[in-house]
């Protein structure tokens, strides 16, 4: 195992090992790995088939790793980590507010966002100084979710925002998941910190759900009232308590009100991670293949015009984003090679895996099942020899009935494929339409020392820095915090297009 992970960078995201693994020792897409000390052992499942198996059983529950890694800044109570009955009920209840009709009725408060984003970019651009993207980035995904989940403005481009200061405090405690020192794998000061922000958080969006839940629009018709995510979920809270949301003594008891609050938390932590380490991922392609980065520009040159404003075309047929067949394209592709992250299954003794070449039953008990999206996404089994290059073309209608069946899952699935795929999908989308014919960014790794004192998340984070940086060429890789993001934020350099400055 040492000698795979030889080509690895020490803090690179655990979910590209297995893939190396089997490169390394010729492996069968499932493997058993004994993982003991730095975790529980686990079955990998690397076959496309077989994962959407695991993923579309309702009875495979998450695995308690996955709830320990998480929930003391979520909660374990959520759409996330909840299983069974108690998932099923989370789901119906906030599914009407992630439907891609009304996500799509939101576009205009996407674009807002968006634009003060834009506004972000240039004031970079002027300054001509490195940067971490990924802060700015996780600004608009944070503000975005606020808006359209809360009805709620953190403001985060233009102001010091308490819960956006606590978010990004404690992610600056997460572990480095993959250090053998035992002192930071258990932090004593640890929980403290989690419990600390957690409160905090808490309190935050607790003050949010209950200004939300006094000044609803109850003396208002039912089409006439605002329609945020937490809206929804409120109706039909009411209704599954026998309520009536138009009575001015409707009440919300405790554990509603808790749920709702780390259910909040994990769209507000999954949600920006998602959606801002994307947005990273994409910029840092374009750079690299200037090629696709040409044809994206022509292409919204064409569907917008030459020279107009996106945003305002948008506002007038926001439908317009789903001619931009390329854009859809290279999202998709970026997806595949910078995977968000994927599910770690609970094995149990009546649950086998069938193998997909000798058809023998593997057993699963007392393992974490992980169907490794990263690993399945660059195998060149199901991807052709040209599995680590970018290829945009792979996902345009002519080419996409040529992917494998099930290979292509950032957001997983079955029944919990992710309940925020619409609303990163149209962010991703409103974000580069409004920014890549306005400027070119790429990444500057080589000016990192620059930023070592910036009082970013990033300068405070716990994980070794040292050792090899680069995996498959790049400087850019992912790391585990939280979920998978880009190495040290990515350090960048923006000018707008057309300038001389470097």
């Amino acid at each position: 195992m040492g000698e795979a992970r030889s080509n690895i960078p020490a803090l690179n995201h655990p979910h590209v090992f297995p893939l190396e693994l089997r490169k390394k020792f010729n492996l069968p897409s499932i493997f058993y790995v004994d993982l003991y000390p730095v975790t529980q052992s686990a079955v990998f499942v690397l076959d496309p088939d077989v994962g959407a198996e695991v993923t579309a059983d309702p009875t495979m529950w998450k695995h308690p790793a996955f709830t320990d890694h998480l929930a003391p800044l979520t909660g374990p109570v959520n759409l996330l980590l909840s299983d069974g009955p108690q998932w099923k009920k989370q789901r119906a209840m906030f599914n009407p507010g992630f439907s891609p009709q009304h996500i799509m009725s939101q576009l205009p408060v996407i674009i807002d966002v968006a634009e003060e984003f834009v506004r972000a970019l240039e004031r970079r651009a002027d300054a001509n100084k490195v940067f971490r993207l990924e802060e700015e980035a996780t600004k608009i995904s944070i503000d975005v979710i606020g808006r359209i989940v809360l009805d709620h403005d953190f403001r985060s481009f233009t102001t010091t925002n308490e819960f956006f200061d606590a978010m990004r405090k404690a992610l600056s405690w997460m572990p480095d998941t993959q250090s053998f020192n035992p002192f930071h794998r258990k932090n004593p000061i640890r929980p403290f910190a989690f419990r600390h922000y957690k409160r905090r958080m808490d309190n935050y969006i607790g003050n949010v759900l209950d200004e939300r839940f006094k000044v609803r629009d109850a003396n208002l018709p039912k089409k006439a009232r605002k329609k945020s995510s937490i809206d929804l979920a409120l109706e039909a809270y009411f209704k599954e308590s026998g309520q009536d949301i138009d009575s001015q003594i409707a009440t919300m008891d405790p554990e509603f009100r808790q749920s709702a609050i780390d259910n909040m938390l994990i769209l507000l932590f999954a949600g920006h991670d998602t959606t801002a380490s994307t947005i990273c991922y994409c910029y840092h392609m374009l750079a690299q293949h200037p090629d696709h980065a040409a044809r994206l520009r022509k292409e919204l040159d064409d569907v917008f015009g030459a020279g107009i404003n996106a945003a305002e075309k948008l506002r007038q047929d926001p439908y317009l984003i789903n001619k931009c067949e390329y854009m859809a394209a290279i999202i998709k592709e970026t997806l595949r090679l910078w995977s968000p992250g994927s599910t770690i299954r609970q094995g149990r003794k009546d649950y086998f895996l069938k193998d997909p070449d000798t058809g023998e039953m593997l057993p699963t008990e007392g393992l974490m099942v992980w169907p490794v999206l990263q690993s399945m996404h660059r195998d060149p089994h199901y991807w052709g020899p040209d599995a680590h290059l970018f290829n945009p073309s792979r996902f345009l209608p002519e080419n996409i009935d040529k992917i494998t069946p099930n290979a292509f899952r950032p957001f997983e699935k079955g029944p919990r494929i992710c309940i925020g795929q619409e609303v990163a999908n149209v962010e991703l989308k409103v974000v580069l339409a409004l920014t890549v014919r306005e400027f070119d960014i790429r990444a500057a790794y080589d000016e990192l020392d620059a930023l070592a004192n910036d009082g970013s998340l990033w300068a405070a984070w716990r994980g070794s820095k040292s050792g090899l940086q680069e995996y498959y060429g790049d400087p850019m890789y992912q790391v585990l915090m939280f979920s998978a993001k880009p190495r040290e934020g990515m350090p960048a350099r923006i000018t707008r297009r057309g300038s001389t400055k470097a």
